[in-house]
């Protein structure tokens, strides 16, 4: 086994493959959140949903980048390619921009919440292994308390938008 440093000052740690999956997983819950925040923001109305939405993308986005970035200081290996395709875009900006035509904000922010209701379990499980080098830990529990917060506001703006009848 070999040790590789954290660019941002942090300890040396040993390459652990257990964290590393459980960082891929948290990635993959990331980026999943970035692009249904992404298109959520396309689909209502409401300026202050589509901001919040829009909030929520950029930050799973910056929350899978700092995942990557511990992986990557835990000895996962670089990606061989970028993952663009042939004409130099993500492929995720056509797919949002399409959006899904007769959803209203209560559907877009059901979806919504129980992508966080995922992502909410997917840190908690992740955050049982016992594993996790301290500075891993400590950036994943910050994240955790994120998804939270943002699944609490989801369910007011739920609450908030419900038909007079569903409060």
């Amino acid at each position: 086994m070999f040790a590789r440093t954290w660019s941002a000052g942090y300890d040396t740690f040993p390459m652990h493959e257990k964290v590393i999956a459980i960082l891929e997983n948290l990635i993959a819950i990331c980026k999943a959140g970035e692009e249904l925040f992404e298109l959520a923001a396309t689909e209502v109305q409401s300026s202050p949903l589509q901001s919040t939405f829009r909030g929520y993308s950029l930050q799973r986005s910056r929350f899978s980048r700092d995942l990557d970035t511990a992986a990557m200081a835990l000895g996962k290996p670089a990606p061989a390619t970028d993952a663009t395709t042939s004409d130099g875009s993500d492929g995720t900006q056509e797919e949002g921009a399409r959006g899904v035509a007769g959803r209203n904000e209560q559907t877009v922010l059901a979806d919504c919440e129980l992508e966080e209701e995922a992502a909410m379990s997917a840190y908690a499980a992740a955050l049982k292994e016992p594993e996790l080098p301290p500075a891993v830990q400590a950036m994943i529990t910050s994240q955790a308390a994120d998804v939270k917060a943002a699944h609490k506001e989801i369910h007011e703006f739920r609450t908030r938008f419900a038909p007079q009848g569903e409060k």
